[in-house]
């Protein structure tokens, strides 16, 4: 073997050496340094996902965002134009919002993987049941455009794929009442369809979601980049469960209201039976608690929407042939003085339509050569006869001559309303015959009017009906129960029932006697201050403004003259809910009394008011009221009225309504 010299030695240990430390500069890394490297490698990574998963989910949110608000502008469009009775234009909207629902699911779907990596895939599940509620809901539409279609002209709505025809408007509310017959099972389909949308969208848990949008994990953020930070307060929670209770309420109320739809035809004589009605003028220029003085009234027959008014007369010829005597009732003798027995003409005391229609039909039935085999009583007001003309022009009554709206410079007021007074009411030397024999003639013509108005004319017609029927200007009773609950069920028949909600409720009764037709001149004007309640009690001011902004006339009967406007003795009601205690009251002759009266604790006074001057009614109770989050308040407006305005003041926050009608309201406290 060979030996190695020193020198040779020497250079093998010295070379090693230097090898290893090129190596170790070049590729080795201490512990630590490997360990950082790692590190940095998987945040780059992370954040670099992060960054585009963000970017994805921003823009994926954005595009959907938009796509949704067109779909929901377009929605609202359709619901729009189905308010504004067009069905052609619903029909187009419709359309364009399903377009734009099938871009918006297509979205929403690219939004599944980003919303599930973030943890949001139950929410994601959640969106896809709104996304099919929302096609099911739109194709509700298409199904109830088709309901309707048959009885557009009538109910008021256009429609450019109705012919015009040349049929007269009696052949069109026959047709109408034929249509109402099969419209009940087509909405039992759409009754259907909505209990299917609710189930569905009950599989959605409220309790899932947080309070506020803004709570979800970098949704404020995101709705910052998107420009709608404002919707971080928007309520998630509460915004789903009022919406899947206002769904269960709306299915509620069609499945209570389905039953009318074949009551109506009954009603109208439309199935095969000609119906007998006593139909009432209630002269609401003189108030009375249901609307108006019982001044006159008529037989008329019903058959197939077509009305034939058969013989009209006098109230105080009806009266003369009443022979029971029944002692005026105590709360009415009290003011008005002159009557010792109750008459038919007065026996309209108690507010709610049906329990003074059932008193009067008991003795209406006692009287002697009357139709007694009356199927129910209508009763109507000037304002039926004052709007129709409005809307249809001026009417001809053979014998009496022109009636129209104009007003009369003299007594500012209308024609027709001077006139028919003139007729009825002013004093003659004679003996003057059948004075108001005229409601009959004057039915006859405004019915022919009605039947021959212009096809443009019956939006307008339906609307001006169902005004009237909102401002009770027209009421119904029946004798058959069954129609008797359909009338009640659409606010027809003049109920006044005690709420059962906790709501407190009030309702202004005055009832004219011996004033003449101040009313007429007369404006009511309410202001109420709420304020919160403590242990279960509310307390209340309410203040009644009524203005007579008319001159008087001369009512003495030696005068013979025309007597419109004079001094009103008012009977004063105010119902309350059961259980309300009077602090004081002003404004009266004499004292306030208070009493329970069907449910109703009552405050009841008198006072006068005179030609061009204002009386105040100023109240201060306290009623039962538990909730202290929110006030409620129901109400209800007596017959006959047209609008009355009411401020309300509930803790010192303030709001004008006008009440034309029963009126829901609501405020926190």
């Amino acid at each position: 073997m060979q030996k190695l010299s020193l020198n040779q030695a020497s250079d093998k240990s010295v070379a090693k050496p230097v090898r290893s430390q090129a190596k170790k500069s070049d590729w080795s890394l201490p512990w630590w340094g490997w360990v950082l490297c790692v590190l940095m490698s998987l945040v780059i990574f992370v954040l670099t996902v992060a960054v585009t998963i963000y970017l994805s989910v921003k823009s994926s949110i954005t595009k959907f965002r938009l796509q949704a608000t067109d779909t929901y502008i377009k929605a609202q469009a359709a619901y729009q134009a189905f308010k504004d009775q067009d069905l052609e234009l619903t029909r187009t909207r419709l359309a364009e919002a399903k377009t734009s629902l099938d871009y918006t699911q297509k979205r929403f779907a690219r939004l599944q993987s980003p919303l599930t990596v973030l943890g949001y895939k139950q929410y994601f599940a959640d969106g896809q049941v709104l996304m099919a509620a929302a096609s099911e809901g739109l194709d509700l539409g298409d199904h109830i455009i088709e309901i309707v279609e048959p009885a557009a002209e009538m109910l008021g709505f256009t429609d450019d794929k109705q012919e015009d025809g040349d049929g007269t408007t009696e052949d069109r509310v026959k047709r109408l009442l034929d249509t109402l017959q099969i419209i009940g099972p087509q909405l039992d389909e759409v009754i259907t369809g909505l209990e299917g949308i609710s189930t569905h969208l009950k599989t959605i848990d409220p309790q899932n979601y947080p309070e506020k949008l803004g709570k979800f994990f970098g949704a404020k953020i995101l709705l910052g980049y998107l420009g709608r930070p404002e919707l971080a307060d928007f309520a998630v929670r509460e915004q789903i469960a009022s919406g899947q209770q206002s769904l269960t309420d709306a299915i509620g109320t069609l499945k209570e209201y389905r039953p009318i739809l074949d009551k109506i035809p009954q009603m109208a004589g439309g199935t095969g039976e000609r119906m007998k009605y006593l139909v009432i003028f209630q002269n609401n220029n003189e108030l009375r608690p249901t609307g108006g003085f019982l001044t006159a009234y008529a037989l008329i027959y019903i058959e197939d929407g077509k009305v034939m008014p058969e013989k009209s007369d006098d109230i105080y010829e009806l009266d003369k042939k009443f022979k029971k005597k029944i002692t005026i009732p105590e709360k009415l003798g009290k003011y008005l003085t002159t009557e010792k027995y109750w008459n038919l003409r007065d026996m309209n005391i108690d507010p709610d339509f049906y329990r003074s229609m059932t008193t009067f039909i008991e003795n209406y039935d006692l009287v002697p050569d009357e139709p007694h085999d009356i199927d129910g009583i209508i009763t109507i007001d000037t304002m039926v006869l004052t709007d129709l003309i409005d809307l249809l022009g001026p009417i001809q009554v053979e014998g009496y001559g022109e009636f129209s709206t104009e007003p009369d410079a003299k007594y500012n007021a209308p024609q027709i309303i001077v006139a028919l007074s003139e007729i009825i009411t002013r004093p003659t030397p004679y003996i003057r015959e059948d004075r108001k024999g005229i409601l009959g003639p004057m039915m006859k013509a405004m019915l022919e009017k009605v039947y021959g108005a212009s096809k443009d004319k019956f939006p307008g017609l339906f609307a001006t009906m169902l005004k009237l029927i909102d401002g009770r200007h027209i009421q119904t009773y029946f004798i058959d129960k069954q129609l008797q609950e359909s009338a009640e069920m659409i606010n027809l028949a003049g109920r006044m029932i005690p709420p059962d909600d906790g709501s407190d409720f009030m309702a202004i009764v005055d009832a004219n006697l011996g004033g003449a037709k101040s009313n007429l001149f007369i404006d009511y004007e309410v202001e109420q201050t709420i304020l919160p309640p403590e242990n279960g009690i509310l307390e209340k001011r309410v203040v009644i403004t009524y203005t007579n902004s008319q001159a008087g006339d001369n009512c003495n009967l030696e005068a013979g003259l025309l007597c419109l406007n004079s001094v009103n003795n008012d009977w004063f009601r105010l119902y309350l809910p059961e259980g309300a205690k009077l602090i004081s009251a002003k404004g009266f002759k004499g004292e306030a009394e208070t009493y329970d009266e069907n449910g109703f604790t009552v405050i009841d006074g008198y006072f006068s008011l005179n030609p061009k001057s204002t009386t105040k009614i100023d109240l201060e109770y306290t009623v039962p009221y538990e909730d202290t989050q929110e006030y409620r308040l129901k109400i209800w407006q007596q017959g006959g009225l047209r609008e009355v305005p009411h401020l309300l003041d509930v803790n010192d926050n303030q709001e004008q309504i006008v009440v034309t009608g029963d009126t829901n309201y609501k405020a926190k406290f």
